[in-house]
């Protein structure tokens, strides 16, 4: 797929150039103030998360998080980088509409919108910098910005302007909400005519969840509405009540699973049947699910880590999620909080993290892109100690930022035999083109490492 030139976003990059002229002029001495911070304020090394290689990649084969196509042409593509800030660009509206949302979550003054329209400023100014120069802005490698750089950019801006969690109100509600759902997930999960019926579900409910965090919960419960590219986003009056009714979720639910059901000719990307057939020949002893989206989507995670473990008395599964905020995604806190609500509902769940079988970790990442020669050094020690087979292992990729638009080619990298199972939902054009799929177009995908 060839990427739009870099002349059609002319137009649209040069009226964003005027806007931001006459927003410069606009500034109160607040925001300067603020400005001035923010600039002048780095990362301290030893807040940051530590880091190490994950012990599984191969030591024989260079490691590239970087997916094929777009992705990998922006180091040396204006035209790529391009694309990819017109995306970004696309997701202010959202943006300032939950930067209001956890203004009224947190009860903080007006003085939170004002960092929000500072970080607007500055990450604007980065992106249209990015765009022009060969050599990079926030890379180091002395080529191009890509994609990753372009996502720790922004999160970076954020906690320089005092934005540590600009989502939070937004993954409050939809965790609330889907920690009502969830009993009513595993009962009928339970009640499936047999294991292979239960995987199909757990499948499917992992996938809607794409779906259910999009919107579909929103709709029913009043909480917040926003499209696929999280371009625009709707909330409800701060005053209203949510009515949490487990029934009234479930069907809500459900109409977002009858979006992903497995067609007869499978879906675009399906290795169902592989999946199958490994977990009832040699059920695999240790798998990492990276989480993406706080609510539904890590409910399904949450869904699968209790299916695998179930299936097999020896497997264990760890939930991995980010170290730091980074837009919607879950953290490593919200996580174990998470898990350990479910559990309070649900005896099975309950028996198997009191058993150590289901463990939550952080995963090194600080953005909703994931490099896995950064991992935390928890991940790492839990890998080392596991003492298991490269060939026992499964590594799971839920949602696109971790397994599409970086490490799409995982298993390539990966020890010999360790498998890597994509999760996801294609819910950008970007996306469906270079992977020839349509939006809404689903990927459950078993690699193996050569």
């Amino acid at each position: 797929m060839r990427a739009q030139t870099w002349q059609a976003f002319a137009p649209s990059i040069a009226s964003r150039v005027d806007r931001r002229s006459e927003r410069r002029q606009r500034l109160d001495l607040a925001e300067r103030r603020i400005t001035r911070f923010a600039l002048n304020t780095t990362v301290d090394a030893d807040s940051s998360p530590k880091t190490a290689a994950l012990p599984l990649l191969s030591g024989e084969r260079t490691y590239s998080h970087v997916s094929p196509g777009v992705c990998d042409a922006c180091e040396t593509s204006r035209d790529a980088r391009a694309a990819w800030v017109e995306l970004l660009l696309g997701q202010f509206p959202s943006h300032v509409a939950n930067a209001e949302r956890t203004r009224t979550f947190l009860n903080a003054d007006a003085g939170y919108t004002d960092k929000y329209r500072v970080f607007e400023k500055l990450y604007e100014e980065y992106l249209l910098a990015a765009i022009e120069s060969d050599t990079g802005v926030a890379s180091t490698s002395g080529k191009g910005d890509t994609l990753m750089d372009m996502v720790e950019e922004k999160e970076r801006l954020l906690r320089s302007c005092g934005l540590e969690d600009m989502f939070l109100g937004l993954k409050s509600n939809e965790n609330e909400i889907c920690l009502a759902l969830y009993p009513e997930m595993c009962k009928a999960i339970d009640n499936a005519a047999d294991s292979r019926a239960k995987l199909k579900l757990v499948v499917e409910a992992a996938l809607a969840g794409n779906l259910f965090d999009a919107g579909a919960a929103a709709a029913v419960q009043n909480v917040a509405f926003c499209d696929e590219e999280q371009a625009q986003c709707d909330f409800p009056e701060e005053s209203k009540r949510f009515n949490l009714d487990a029934s009234q979720l479930f069907a809500t639910f459900a109409k977002a699973q009858e979006k992903v059901l497995r067609p007869s000719t499978g879906w675009k990307f399906d290795s169902f049947e592989q999946i199958d057939a490994r977990l009832h020949d040699a059920p695999w002893k240790r798998v990492l699910i990276f989480c993406d989206n706080a609510g539904a989507d890590t409910m399904g995670m949450v869904l699968l880590a209790r299916y695998l473990s179930s299936n097999s008395a020896d497997t264990s599964v760890a939930l991995v999620a980010n170290s730091t905020a980074a837009l919607n995604d879950i953290t490593y806190d919200e996580l174990s909080r998470f898990v350990s609500n479910c559990a309070k509902s649900d005896a099975d769940l309950r028996s198997l993290v009191d058993a150590g079988r289901i463990t939550c970790l952080p995963s090194g990442a600080t953005s909703t892109l994931l490099d896995f020669t950064r991992v935390s050094t928890e991940l790492e020690s839990y890998v080392r100690g596991a003492n298991t087979a490269n060939e026992d292992w499964l590594v799971v990729l839920d949602g696109m930022g971790r397994s599409l638009e970086s490490n799409w080619n995982a298993a390539s990298y990966m020890s010999t035999g360790v498998d890597v199972l994509t999760l996801a939902m294609v819910k950008s054009e970007i996306n469906a083109k270079r992977l020839g799929a349509e939006v809404y177009d689903c990927v459950v995908r078993l690699n193996t490492a050569p």
